[in-house]
């Protein structure tokens, strides 16, 4: 590795981080289940979230690179075209099927995570997987729901073991150790198959060393951050250790170069990045000055403290905590412009009006409310309510001062 450091300025640290993200580009018309398979394998993995105040998460996210997404899309790339595939990495997550066999250590370590955490094995749960994988050999795809049992009298548990209470926990301990695969989804439940029915056998069958995954999943993890220090390589994916990471950068040291970057206060810090990437780090482009309002699960905001390094955005999705302590509200989406975050906004789908309800929305500190600005944000709206499945964008109103600290 060289001595010397390449220097970015946080401007650029900005711009090339939203066009790794996808989000310094106009977003991609095309109407083309292809394009969407790309998005997903451009950003490494797309994370699933249930809350759909506007839609959900993994809509959302595609959606803000690929205008012509919509929600019906998804069950192509997962059921039809088998181009991606659902897993645990941080979160629930959406992965390109390319991915897939380099995802093989991850299924023992979830495996093994969810045992430490949640459920210890013994012998009972140990037939009650081997039944519930006949069953699903025998029946097809099964949600949660399908095993729950209805009938008078007492069950015959020597018959229907797997119809304990204990068999959602059953089904998600095979999904992550790859026994089984989400075939399909309805709505947001999720339909569980044998992996063999639901994984081409190109990418099922494909073995790859341990060693190589890990050096996969590094490099892939520093593509697609653009540059990033070893705890952020280790968090991308949440696939290695730390000392899996740190061991791999010293092994890689031809391929990585160090790079320095100041954050929004001008502090500077210390990171890596790809050495065939130097050109592109020299030279990235300036993001469109297109408005988004970003999912709270984007990508480009997942990691609150590299958000925070880089764009002096403090984020924090307010769900779990009371009303009462809130200081924005339930759901609030981040605004993106061009490459600054500008404020936040409380929308939401109103059903029953079949129309967009925009609560309340807010400025950062040193950014101005102008004509200019709320075209843009109700260009956005409308754009948003396609994808949310109502008829209109409803009013924007007022800009909302700055709150209080609040209590937390």
């Amino acid at each position: 590795m060289s001595d010397s450091c390449l220097e970015l300025t946080n401007r650029e640290a900005r711009a090339l981080w939203l066009e790794r993200q996808g989000l310094a580009a106009l977003p991609c018309g095309k109407r083309q289940v292809n394009a969407f398979a790309d998005c997903v394998t451009a950003l490494g993995m797309v994370q699933l979230d249930a809350i759909g105040i506007l839609a959900r998460a993994h809509h959302h996210i595609l959606w803000s690179r690929q205008s012509a997404y919509r929600q019906k899309h998804y069950n192509r790339l997962l059921q039809e075209n088998r181009q991606v595939f659902e897993h645990f990495s941080h979160d629930a997550v959406i992965l390109p099927m390319s991915t897939y066999p380099y995802w093989q250590r991850q299924h023992q370590r979830r495996a093994e995570h969810y045992c430490r955490t949640r459920w210890q094995q013994q012998e009972d749960e140990q037939q009650l997987q081997q039944q519930l994988l006949r069953h699903i050999d025998r029946h097809g795809p099964v949600c949660s729901r399908d095993l729950a049992f209805h009938q008078k009298g007492p069950v015959d548990k020597s018959v229907h073991a797997w119809m304990r209470p204990r068999q959602k926990q059953a089904l998600d301990f095979l999904w992550l150790t790859g026994a089984l695969s989400v075939s399909h989804r309805q709505g947001f439940t999720k339909y569980y198959d044998l992996t063999e029915r639901v994984i081409p056998a190109c990418f099922r069958e494909q073995q790859v060393d341990e060693t190589d995954q890990i050096d996969w999943l590094c490099e892939q993890a520093l593509m697609k951050l653009g540059f990033a220090n070893a705890t952020e390589i280790q968090r991308f994916w949440d696939a290695c250790s730390i000392k899996e990471v740190q061991a791999w950068l010293k092994r890689s040291d031809s391929k990585v170069i160090p790079v320095c970057y100041p954050d929004h206060q001008g502090n500077r810090h210390k990171a890596f990045a790809l050495a065939e990437q130097e050109e592109a780090l020299r030279h990235g482009n300036r993001p469109t000055t297109r408005l988004r309002i970003i999912n709270p699960f984007d990508p480009a905001v997942r990691d609150r403290q590299r958000l925070q390094r880089l764009f002096g955005f403090e984020y924090r999705i307010e769900i779990y905590v009371p009303p009462e302590r809130r200081r924005y509200g339930y759901y609030v989406y981040p605004m993106l412009e061009g490459d600054r975050i500008i404020g936040r906004i409380d929308v939401r789908a109103n059903r029953e009006s079949d129309q967009l309800d925009t609560r309340a929305w807010w400025l950062e500190p040193g950014v101005r409310e102008t004509r200019a600005r709320r075209e843009k944000i109700s260009r956005e709206l409308t754009r948003l309510a396609a994808l949310a499945e109502v008829s209109d964008a409803g009013p924007l109103p007022m800009v909302s001062p700055a709150p209080g600290n609040g209590s937390h």
